[in-house]
């Protein structure tokens, strides 16, 4: 009897760990998303409480934040986008956004390279990765 508690108490106990993990992997890696956005976001934009543009947006307080309503030259396409269907930075729009700029916003600016943008983005295909950048985003506060 005494061996069959100790056997329930341990799956418990492993089944409480699993959940756990499964959890942070469904809300994401913070500290994985800041070394996901260091790589790829920082170039263009910054992410500290100074909230200064660099080729992009700042992008301190970015969640639940409505599109293009920062002091910013957003692209004419970025612009009308923003008036016409105006949407929050929430998971959902950003999940979309890293999946595929162009396929959410067509004609953005960031996904293009030219002269004067020389990096584009062209998205981020991890399903995880973009759980730990979106994680990453929501902490900037």
């Amino acid at each position: 009897m005494k061996i069959a508690h100790v056997l329930s108490l341990i799956m418990a106990l492993l089944l409480v760990l699993l959940a756990g993990i499964g959890y942070k992997r469904f809300t994401g890696d913070v500290a994985v998303g800041k070394r996901l956005a260091e790589n790829n976001c920082g170039v263009c934009h910054d992410m500290t409480a100074t909230r200064k543009h660099g080729k992009g947006p700042y992008l301190w307080e970015i969640h639940g934040r409505p599109a293009g309503v920062v002091d910013f030259p957003f692209s004419v396409a970025f612009r009308k986008f923003a008036e016409e269907k105006p949407f929050l930075w929430d998971e959902a729009n950003l999940e979309r956004w890293l999946i595929n700029p162009v396929a959410f916003i067509p004609q953005t600016q960031m996904a293009k390279q030219t002269k004067d943008h020389p990096v584009s983005f062209d998205g981020i295909q991890s399903a995880e990765n973009r759980r730990d950048l979106i994680a990453y985003l929501k902490s900037l506060r």
